[in-house]
């Protein structure tokens, strides 16, 4: 059984994203590079991930960890199937999933949680009877009002409206550099239809697991979709179920404690009202604002998750740019990678020195800080000396007083070596 898997074809536009970050504008072809250039290494998983991650009491991963462009490719063995992910974030998320795989297939072997699931099903018809005549007292709107309740219909109605007019207006212009989305991930669901709150039991689920309500696990989401049935429309109780299960410490990297109870606590629609406003009110416009909101690789939680980065940078200039990449990216594991990278740069900004200005080349962000330094963040794995990398380390585009190029894992001693030589500052190790 093998869950998930993304073929080799994703190397390729993996090892481009250094050579993309060098693209901030058109000029002259660089020097000859000279070689010999170091191959993508095979190594141990020691070298990329925490032991944690490697080996559980419900998973291996399997060794040595080759690498695809810059990121560790690692096969988790465990009895629920094999899950091949690319990168170690998304290592981190699924071995935390593990756990509440486990858990839900063991309340789903008790008999009560077999009667709720059935109960369930004859259910649908007529909870929608009675959300139609008694929107107020539906599920999480007991309490909240009618205003709260009208306000998410009118989101809904209005950006509707607003996704017609936009499909007929002339159409955002496109970003170039942005890879496509890796084979094996399709796009997620849409989760923002949801005014009366109906997915309140599968955030209380993913609450108690400490897990992504919107995950893309394709073992965990629809054991998701079983257990928040039972007891939405079954009324299972979720507590008892589960309450004494230890689970892992992760939601999912790059995930703050504001952006998980966020996620945990406020419906799908709620979010997207929330980051639509605060994208205005960082001088976002509208029409890239709703292209963002409307593109569904971002799920809720990864949408939140890219709006608190950007928030987290303050008032700094050129943050449509990164929005308007953002409306076109592809693929989980990309939009993992921006969020990522922007919340690097945030870290940067809190701790080194101030950035006025971003701006994004391809799919990687590009930070400026007062003095004019040049910070690139790339939340890749590992950093080897490829041609792509040195195209990079000398391109004449990324000129300045000072350069640093902050990296979330390790990089090889030839690596630190030739970036040294070619004048810049290589900071490693900035996983969270």
């Amino acid at each position: 059984m093998n869950p998930e898997s993304m073929p080799h074809r994703t190397a390729c536009a993996l090892a481009c994203l250094l050579a993309t970050a060098a693209l901030v504008a058109t000029g002259p072809a660089i020097a000859q590079l000279k070689g010999p250039f170091e191959t993508p290494p095979v190594l141990a998983g020691s070298e990329l991930a925490p032991a944690a991650l490697l080996k559980g009491p419900l998973h291996t991963v399997a060794e040595p960890i080759r690498l695809e462009g810059f990121f560790g490719r690692f096969v988790i063995e465990s009895k629920f199937g094999n899950f091949s992910v690319l990168g170690v974030n998304m290592l981190a998320v699924r071995v935390n999933e593990l756990r509440a795989i486990e858990a839900l297939q063991e309340v789903e072997s008790s008999q009560a949680f077999q009667d709720s699931l059935l109960r369930a099903a004859s259910a649908p018809i007529q909870f929608v009877q009675s959300a139609v005549a008694n929107p107020i007292g539906t599920v999480e709107n007991v309490g909240q009002g009618l205003g709260n309740v009208l306000g998410r219909v009118g989101f809904l109605a209005r950006s509707g409206a607003q996704s017609v007019a936009d499909s007929t207006g002339s159409a955002s212009p496109a970003v170039s550099g942005l890879p496509s989305a890796p084979a094996g991930e399709t796009i997620p669901s849409a989760f923002t239809g949801d005014p009366f709150g109906y997915n309140k039991a599968r955030r209380d689920w993913a609450r108690q697991l400490n897990i992504d309500p919107y995950t893309s696990n394709p073992v965990l989401r629809p054991l998701l979709d079983n257990a928040s049935a039972a007891s939405f429309a079954g009324s299972f109780a979720i507590n008892t179920a589960i309450g004494a299960v230890s689970m892992g410490a992760n939601l999912v990297v790059g995930f703050d404690t504001d952006v998980r109870d966020a996620v945990w606590n406020q419906p799908a629609v709620d979010l997207a009202r929330q980051n639509e406003s605060r994208l205005l009110a960082m001088g976002v416009s509208g029409r890239t604002t709703r292209d963002f909101l409307r593109n569904r690789w971002f799920t809720p939680s990864l949408q939140t998750a890219m709006v608190a980065a950007l928030a987290k940078m303050g008032d700094i200039a050129g943050v449509e740019s990164v929005v308007q990449v953002a409306a076109q990216v592809q693929g989980e594991t990309f939009v993992r990678f921006l969020v990522e990278s922007v919340r690097m740069l945030g870290q940067y900004q809190g701790k080194d020195a101030r950035l006025t200005q971003i701006r994004m080349s391809g799919i990687v962000p590009v930070g400026i800080a007062e003095d004019g330094t040049l910070v690139i963040a790339a939340a890749i794995d590992y950093a080897y000396w490829d041609k792509s990398a040195a195209e990079f380390a000398q391109r004449k585009e990324l000129k300045a007083k000072r350069r640093v190029l902050l990296v979330t894992g390790n990089a090889s001693q030839r690596a630190q070596q030739e970036f040294a030589k070619a004048g810049w500052t290589l900071r490693t190790g900035l996983r969270p």
